[in-house]
């Protein structure tokens, strides 16, 4: 399998919760971020499997990220190619440069911690189906 790496520009503070966060998981820092991407994009391409083909994608889906203040660094994210392009894909069709992107989906992430009633919520089918056996 060829390999590559993406470099995930952002703030000294998020790439130390990215560490504590990777650590609390026992996961290396590019695992912890391939695994939040992964469940980003599949809920990404859900949505978009929803989404009236005549709307605008850019109107859905992008959200400019603000940079914050202060000192910045890098963290190295090792990944498969495929799942890089994958990455920059979805990161294409919500017109973000690919670190605001993986950086969204961290906060997402983040934010889901905090509130687990939201992530129950999100767990549960969007239709439901009849019984099986009702005969």
């Amino acid at each position: 399998m060829e390999r590559t790496a993406l470099l995930i520009r952002c703030s000294k503070e998020e790439a130390e919760r990215v560490r504590i966060e990777a650590e609390k998981q026992r996961r290396t820092i590019s695992g912890y971020v391939l695994q939040i991407m992964s469940r980003a994009i599949e809920i990404e391409n859900r949505l978009l499997a929803k989404i009236d083909p005549y709307t605008a994608v850019n109107q859905v889906f992008s959200r400019k990220s603000l940079i914050g203040a202060g000192p910045r660094t890098a963290i190295l994210v090792r990944c498969s190619v495929l799942e890089a392009e994958r990455i920059r894909e979805a990161a294409r069709r919500r017109d973000l440069p690919i670190n605001a992107f993986v950086l969204q989906a961290l906060k997402r992430s983040w934010a889901n911690e905090l509130n687990p009633h939201l992530r129950s919520a999100a767990n549960q089918p969007t239709h439901q189906s009849a019984p099986a056996s009702q005969a």
